[in-house]
């Protein structure tokens, strides 16, 4: 696909689906509901959702530290940066971390890619397998009018998320166990083709198995596994905030659902932090417990904005105290790219150590 062509399809589908969310809402019912929404409790939740930034922070200084050590400032200031990009151009906009990061450390952003994807792998494993348990002893409410049989499928589907999160865990451990006899066989197999298109792959393959060792030390396991727990935890603690500060009384196994839903629609790479898809899945959730349609869209809009906004504005006071530019960025990517030294944040070469 065309590289112009590409922005425009995103921008399309995110309208069409930011069109699909409102066309049926009756604006003075959803305004109504927003007004009644008591404050202190999305401020607390906003709160939460900027406390996940640090949280995550630490995570990914656990995992850069068998490349190099790393200020916890800095990797807090590029964790901020990265999550708030999100909001301006979608989930593409988390590579832009390790670019920041390297404009403070003596390290490539290149080399800290594969523990980007050792995150992703984290997250999607703990969410994937938080909604799939969740699904098995789930208890609808009356007001969502299921039938039994619903109920049923959606514990089936339950089983299969928790089957393939098993699964996906074992190909992860056997990757980490068999790395050096896959990236031999790889060299064998594609020894004919351009270097420049293969050693990019062996490169990230090699990271990757690196970055899983802590699948195979215990001490680095638990505490990675705890940062997570914590990012997943105030995550569902603030999405409670927003449905109190709405006078929902959603059980956990409620709002997990909720939050399934609404992360579903945040894959979508729409700008505004995935807008339209963001707001349509998780009213979706909401509507199937049974909220009507316009307080479902209003909490929906809040969810949003708790979730995405705190991180745009702390990322945006870190551009600006640091000095950042996106002419920085770009450039950052084009000595990626023609392999060269990154230039560091005053405009002068650094020394990457890897």
């Amino acid at each position: 696909m065309s590289k112009r062509i590409k922005p425009f399809l995103i921008l399309a589908v995110g309208l069409a689906l930011a069109y699909f969310f409102v066309r049926r809402l009756d604006w003075e019912q959803v305004s109504l509901h927003l007004r009644g929404a008591r404050v202190w409790p999305l401020l607390l939740g906003a709160v939460l959702i900027n406390l996940t930034l640090l949280a995550r922070s630490l995570r990914w200084r656990a995992l850069l530290a068998p490349i190099a050590p790393v200020t916890l400032g800095h990797v807090f200031a590029a964790t901020s940066i990265g999550f708030g990009s999100v909001f301006i151009v979608g989930r593409a906009g988390e590579i832009v971390r390790p670019m920041v990061l390297s404009l403070r450390e003596r390290l490539r952003a290149s080399a800290t890619i594969a523990t980007i994807l050792i995150e992703r792998l984290y997250d999607t494993t703990a969410v994937v397998g938080l909604f799939a348990v969740n699904l098995l002893f789930l208890r609808l409410p009356a007001a969502s009018g299921a039938e039994p049989q619903t109920l049923g499928s959606i514990r089936t589907l339950g089983l299969l998320l928790s089957v393939g999160v098993a699964a996906g865990i074992a190909a992860m451990v056997l990757l980490r166990l068999r790395a050096e006899g896959l990236i031999s066989w790889l060299e064998r197999r594609t020894r004919r083709l351009p270097p420049q298109l293969v050693r990019p792959i062996l490169n990230l393959i090699r990271h990757l198995a690196d970055g899983l060792s802590v699948l195979l030390d215990l001490r680095e396991l638990l505490l990675t596994s705890a940062y997570t727990a914590l990012v997943w935890g105030l995550v569902i603690l603030s999405h409670w905030l927003v449905f109190s500060a709405f006078n929902l009384d959603f059980s956990l196994s409620e709002v997990i659902f909720v939050l399934g839903f609404g992360l579903v629609g945040s894959v979508v790479p729409t700008p505004g932090g995935s807008a339209g898809a963001y707001h349509a899945a998780a009213a979706a959730g909401l509507i199937f417990l049974g909220l009507k349609r316009n307080l479902a869209a209003s909490v929906a809009i809040v969810l949003h904005l708790v979730s995405f906004g705190p991180p745009f504005l702390l990322g945006l006071y870190f551009l600006v105290r640091d000095g950042v530019g996106f002419g920085q960025l770009r450039e950052m990517v084009a000595h990626e790219r023609a392999g060269e030294q990154p230039p560091n944040g005053r405009g002068q070469q650094s020394q990457p150590i890897v």
